[in-house]
Parts: C-alpha cells; structure tokens; sequence
C-alpha cells in the first residue's frame, strides 16, 4: 500500500494548499515529459493519484483509515518480535506492488439507489402496510371533507381536499398492485 503522503513528501495534517503546491513540485520533477527514466509514466500516475486521493474528502478519510490500520498491525507485529523473538511471522499486509483500491466500486456500493423492489423484498408487509395507511388517510379525508360540505359544516370548496384524498386512495392502490405510482415519477424527473 502507497502512502500518498509520503509520495508527495508532505506531513498527514497537510492542508489543501499544501496539497497542490507539493503536488506542482513533484510534476515538475516526475513528468515524462520532463522526466527521460523509463519508468517515468507509472511514476507519474502513482503522483497523479496520490494527489486525486488526498483532494477528494472521502478518499482522503478512507486512505487515512488504511494508513493507521497499517501502522497499527506494523506496531502490533513489533512489539510480538520484540516480546516473542524474531521467530514471530510479520503479518503486516503491506505489499505495495499488487495493492489497488477501487474507490468507484466502494462509491457504488456505499450509495446505492434503492428502489420500490428493494423495499418490498426486504419487508412485504411492511410495504403494503404503508400503501394500505395512504388508502385509509385517503378514504378519511374524501369522506370528512364531503360528508362536511353536504351537511354545511364547511363552504362548498371544501370538497375540493376530497380530491385529495382519492388521490391517496388511488396511489395506495397502485403500490399495492405492484405499479409504478405517480409520485415516484415525480421523484425521478427531480432526482435527474
């Protein structure tokens, strides 16, 4: 595992602009086409990374984690050689050559977009329960609102709130169906 920090020679506490200006110095030295080494172009992209890594917050937050995890068990593996003897394995798991993290596949799966199916399978009646609720909010408010009207305990546009409530009804009946409801097109119209 790389760590970034030392690659751009900055401190862990290092602040954006720190960040950049290191990043700057280590391009001036390390860009292919600046730099004749042959192994100038994987050099470069390991610099390029370490800087996209420690900008990003959360791949910051995330590198950081690794780094005290590995001195972590670094530390743990000295004091057991130290206290055991040198015949004590060092388990540390710092092998940089075949490390590589990919932060897409962690954002893909810690941001998942769940939908009416994913909440259906992981509760049923729970899901129904909630669409079965709208119904009856729904029937509660037609009923109030024109039974009201019609025995003038309101003004006539009040009957309008039934609308309302059907409107409930009617999407409740839908989700229980198992069809896609008027709102969560709303939603993804909103969501884009």
């Amino acid at each position: 595992m790389y760590d970034f920090y030392k690659i751009l020679d900055i401190p862990r506490d290092a602040s954006m602009e720190d960040i950049k200006r290191a990043y700057r110095n280590k391009a001036k030295e390390l860009h292919p086409d600046v730099n004749n080494s042959p192994k100038a172009n994987e050099v470069f992209a390991v610099v390029n990374e370490a800087y996209a890594t420690l900008l990003d917050d959360k791949k910051r937050y995330m590198h950081d984690l690794k780094l005290n995890y590995a001195d972590t068990t670094k530390a743990n593996a000295e004091r057991k050689k130290q206290y055991y003897g040198s015949s004590v394995k060092n388990n540390t798991h710092s092998n940089p050559t075949n490390f590589h993290y990919d932060w897409n596949s962690f954002n893909k799966a810690a941001y998942q977009e769940k939908d009416d199916d994913y909440y259906f399978k992981r509760s049923p009646w729970l899901y129904n329960l909630f669409f079965i609720s709208g119904m009856f909010l729904g029937f509660v408010i037609a009923i109030v609102s024109i039974s009201g009207t019609f025995k003038n305990f309101w003004p006539k546009p009040f009957i309008l709130i039934s609308v309302l409530g059907f409107i409930l009804i009617y999407q409740g009946w839908k989700g229980i169906m198992g069809k896609k409801t008027f709102l969560h097109g709303i939603k993804k119209r909103f969501r884009k």
